[in-house]
């Protein structure tokens, strides 16, 4: 009896519950912070219909209620889709200000409460820099580290299990050599990131180049009908001290939008490396510690205006500016292999001086054509870039007691002025219709690329000019390109994209020493395809393919040789090819907390720089080659562990088998494994949310990647953040590579010769950052433009 009495208990308790009427309740707001009425809301649950419904009032407010449970919220503009929510109802809710972008695919929900540090788009994870707690006082590369699925090595950036891949900030590709671009995003401070995209599989909108997805940094625009503004400064000590210091400011009332960063900093570096050549008869030891001085600054500008209710306008300028000096003296040390005795030396004085100018403007215009959606996209760009480069050299040859060999002095003065101007526009078109979302565009581009060596040879002891060695190169390419984009939701379960991109491209340089010229022409085609399937609320799958292209680096055509010293020179190489990649990826996401994928990547006419050496004359030749068909299989996971209100954890790890067959008799074909195991962890210390804690782990065990053989490296980084002044004043106290086990040993043979380099890259220190907030700090709008390809092919 008494167990029926209970049972009773239990089912009258829960009919009471489940009859319990909870409000859901929120105001929706445009991105000019305009309320939106006539807004229709839907509050489902299974299969059937909406269980309630309304449409937001003059002031943009609306409620719902509705008994506790699980249900999707969505927000409909015109009959299109503009917000989709997934809600646990067990009390009275309100969401606070939801604001939408009018006229635009897809943008999610903003929840002025609290965004979550990472949102899982249809097609991309979207990492809230902001919302992080590493990367404050930092900069856009230590934003990456701390993004989840991002992996940064050596300054080398890629998506997990993906290899290294191009860069974008607010939608425009960075076409630039690795090195500028390590030195261009370290000019961005992390405090004026909003978001980082990481796009594993880009859709036919966005151009076709690189080779494994790209990565997108959104920057923090103008705050809607308000100001803001944060300064700030950091002080950084690793080997040696620097210090950086920021200011930005928006500005947006009424049709008129303004934002402005700033950046100075400079920053010392101790580097070192020990690479070793494995001849048949003797080992080649070189020590190289550098010493490197870098003085950066940066700048951006943004203008938005918006001329009438359905034509907004804008501009927008993104500058870098460095100053960098190096100087290191190598020594090599001969060792004989059967008596490990040192046969002799080679010593090395190094100068170097670089200073790379970025300069970027983008004019942009989006027009609305009509209530239910139709708008255009126009994008004008420019990009101008500027590099002046200085080496100076001198050495000898040394006998086992150090003293110099007569004859072998050797020193030269390379100098070089290499400038790239691009000039692209594009145009896209989004029409939503009830059959399908269609969007269709086009883009021209032209790239003029020039550089001009100057080489001085300083045997005799006076600076002889080196005709033979000196030379002017000009390449010039031209590239269009035409996409069309379908997107259907077939019903609640099944969502489809198919898209097709043609690019065509036509290249001349010209080698005014040799007299040579190097034609190309091609036109290729770009699939992609999304499948997605969605069997309840909990769970997503994702069926993804894509063909893409990497184009060679714009240097890397130069056929001139370089001279560094007797035993190493550099060439380009003007028949160097495109590579080709085919992605195929299946993806699974659960609760918005569990990711996984499954993955193979082809990569047809793999080009890369390699180092060849000739075991008869000990003689390294370096020049890019297409070496190989490569290809990769893999998988990767992780899991966002939010379940404590104190703690936020996202651990995940990647293994994949690659292989690389060989097209080239330097090169051996080669198989291998390698593994990614990493964690990043934010602790909420305190009741008031004014004191935070993060601790990053990673390692990379031995494996392989491509043809390189790598060992294993920790890293492990650690902040504290103490909001401060009501929360407007941010100090926050960060220890980077704290293991100092950053120290990877690469090898691979190269002609049947072993090589092998082991560096440190100074990365072991601390930094402490101040920074205080000014004005309103809503949310903000973003808008993606413009030039989107050449930079990263600037050498």
């Amino acid at each position: 009896m008494k167990h029926l009495l209970l049972l009773l208990a239990t089912l009258l308790s829960h009919i009471g519950l489940s009859a319990q009427q909870f409000s859901i309740k929120g105001t929706v707001r445009n991105q000019r912070n305009t309320p939106v009425e006539f807004l229709y809301i839907g509050l489902f649950k299974g299969e059937t219909g909406p269980l309630q419904q309304t449409v937001s009032d003059s002031l943009g407010h609306f409620l719902l209620k509705a008994p506790a449970g699980n249900y999707r919220m969505r927000v409909s503009h015109f009959g299109k889709e503009v917000v989709y929510k997934e809600i646990v109802l067990s009390a009275d809710l309100d969401l606070g200000t939801i604001e939408i972008q009018e006229a635009t695919d897809l943008q999610g929900i903003t929840v002025t409460a609290g965004k979550r540090l990472v949102e899982q788009k249809v097609d991309r994870p979207v990492f809230n820099v902001e919302n992080a707690i590493v990367p404050t006082g930092g900069t856009a590369m230590d934003a990456l580290k701390a993004t989840p699925g991002v992996r940064v090595q050596n300054d080398n950036v890629s998506i997990v299990g993906k290899g290294e891949v191009l860069v974008m900030v607010d939608g425009r590709l960075q076409r630039m050599s690795q090195d500028d671009l390590t030195t261009f995003l370290k000019s961005i401070p992390a405090d004026n990131i909003k978001s980082i995209e990481v796009i594993a599989t880009p859709p036919s909108q966005y151009q076709a180049e690189g080779n494994n997805g790209l990565i997108n940094i959104n920057l923090k625009k103008a705050r809607p009908n308000a100001w803001n503004a944060n300064i700030g400064g950091t002080y950084t000590q690793k080997t040696y001290s620097g210090f950086n210091g920021q200011a930005q400011f928006g500005f947006n009332y009424g049709a008129l939008s303004l934002q402005a960063s700033l950046s100075k900093g400079q920053q010392q570096l101790r580097t070192t490396s020990v690479e070793q050549i494995f001849y048949p008869q003797e080992r080649w030891r070189q020590a190289i510690t550098n010493r490197s001085k870098s003085d950066v600054l940066s700048a951006s500008l943004g203008i938005d205006y918006k001329l009438t209710s359905k034509w907004t306008t804008g501009v927008k300028y993104l500058g870098s500016f460095t100053d960098r000096t190096s100087a290191n003296n190598p020594l090599t040390t001969r060792i004989d292999n059967n008596s490990q005795a040192d046969k002799g030396y080679i010593m090395t004085d190094v100068n170097a001086a670089n200073k790379p100018q970025m300069n970027s403007l983008n004019w942009y215009h989006t027009l609305t054509l009509d209530s239910t959606g139709k708008s255009i996209a126009i994008d004008v760009d420019f990009f101008s870039y500027r590099k002046q480069d200085y080496r100076f050299f001198a050495g000898n040859e040394a006998g086992t007691q150090k003293a110099v060999i007569p004859g072998t002095f050797f020193s030269a003065t390379n100098t070089n002025r290499n400038r790239i101007d691009n000039y692209s526009a594009k145009a896209d078109v989004t029409l939503p219709y009830k059959w399908a979302n269609l969007t269709v565009g086009g883009r021209v581009s032209y790239t003029n690329t020039g550089n001009d060596l100057t080489v001085y040879d300083h045997k005799s002891g006076n600076p002889v000019f080196n005709k033979d060695q000196s030379n002017v190169f000009n390449y010039k390419e031209y590239n269009q390109a035409a996409y069309l984009s379908a997107s259907k939701k077939i019903n609640s379960h099944w969502e489809t994209q198919l898209g097709i991109r043609m690019e065509a491209t036509q290249t001349n340089g010209y080698s005014q020493n040799l007299d040579q010229t190097n034609v190309n022409n091609y036109i290729r085609l770009f699939p992609t395809a999304y499948i997605t399937y969605l069997p309840d609320d909990n769970n997503t799958f994702s069926l993804n393919y894509s063909r893409r292209i990497r184009r060679p680096d714009f240097d890397y055509l130069n056929p001139f040789v370089i001279r560094t010293s007797p035993y190493f020179y550099s060439e380009g190489n003007p028949f160097l090819k495109p590579s080709y990649i085919d992605n195929v990826e299946l993806s699974y996401v659960k609760d918005q907390k569990w990711a996984s994928n499954l993955y193979y990547s082809r990569v047809t006419n793999f080009g890369q720089e390699l180092s060849i050496i000739d075991s008869t004359t000990n003689i390294t030749r370096q020049t890019p080659v297409n070496y190989a068909n490569t290809y990769q299989l893999g998988c990767s996971t992780y899991y966002n562990f939010n379940s404590l209100s104190w703690w936020n954890s996202f651990t995940g790890f990647n293994v994949n088998y690659q292989g690389v067959k060989s097209r080239s008799r330097y090169i051996q074909s080669i198989r291998g494994y390698n593994a990614y195991v990493y964690s990043n962890n934010d602790f909420t210390v305190n009741k008031t949310k004014s004191l935070f804690f993060s601790v990053n782990y990673a390692v990379q065990l031995p494996g392989r990647y491509q043809l390189f053989h790598i060992s294993n490296m920790h890293m492990l980084d650690v902040a504290v953040k103490f909001l401060l002044a009501n929360k407007k004043l941010t100090l926050t106290i960060t220890g980077e590579d704290l293991l100092n086990a950053q120290r990877p040993t690469i090898a691979y043979h190269s002609n049947g010769v072993k090589n092998s380099v082991r560096s440190y890259g100074d990365t072991r220190g601390f930094r402490i950052s101040v920074s205080y907030k000014l004005g309103n700090n809503s949310n903000a709008r973003q808008r993606t433009a413009g030039n989107e390809e050449e930079r990263t092919r600037v050498n």
